[in-house]
């Protein structure tokens, strides 16, 4: 089974391990990226497409005729014509999991950064005001506890439920808002969109 990655680079930054990757395909070609005019060829004769932002579009899938597989390693398929995937029945599956941790954490900076105004001190800080301030002190800018604070989520999938946890950490309450058609968590849904 021939494997190609169209675009590895764009998640590598010479840290990652494409042992087991290379260990599951007879062959797998790794491709540090990959320009639109280069689709058609490194696909034709493949089986599995991994793309991380390379468009895999309706005329490329009609053009892969052994093409069984693509595999989006990130978590969203917008870079795929999932309707000409489907209609030759191809599989496309993305990453499922992919950086809850990294975004939780990640969350929960932006959400410190603007809480303390960090950015804002930060600035006044490297121009100097600090050393100016007769009190040696800066109060410029508000500074909020995020103790007591309301949160709202939207959805309550792997990462809502991830940032809810560090929210709760901080005394916060949360709320989380859901999609009709989305499994419910009854004990945490505050609203529901239409």
């Amino acid at each position: 089974m021939k494997a190609v990655f169209l675009d590895y680079e764009s998640l590598d930054k010479n840290d990652l391990d494409f042992s087991q990757l290379n260990a599951a395909f007879d062959e797998l070609v790794l491709y540090p990226s990959t320009t639109t005019e280069q689709v058609l060829a490194r696909v034709a004769h493949a089986d599995v497409v991994i793309s991380n932002k390379v468009l895999i579009n309706a005329e490329t899938i009609a053009h892969s005729k052994h093409l069984k597989l693509i595999l989006i390693s990130a978590t969203g398929t917008n870079n795929v014509d999932l309707e000409a995937a489907k209609s030759k029945g191809i599989v496309v599956c993305n990453c499922q999991g992919y950086g809850t941790s990294a975004v939780t954490q990640h969350t929960l900076t932006l959400m410190l950064a603007l809480a303390t105004s960090l950015l804002k001190y930060d600035r006044v800080v490297k121009n100097g005001e600090w050393n100016k301030s007769p009190i040696f002190c800066l109060l410029d800018f508000p500074i909020v506890e995020l103790s007591g604070k309301t949160l709202g989520i939207i959805g309550y999938g792997e990462l809502g439920q991830a940032v809810a946890k560090l929210a709760e950490a901080f005394a916060m309450k949360v709320v989380v808002g859901a999609l009709p058609s989305r499994p419910q968590h009854e004990e945490r849904i505050a609203f529901t969109f239409y």
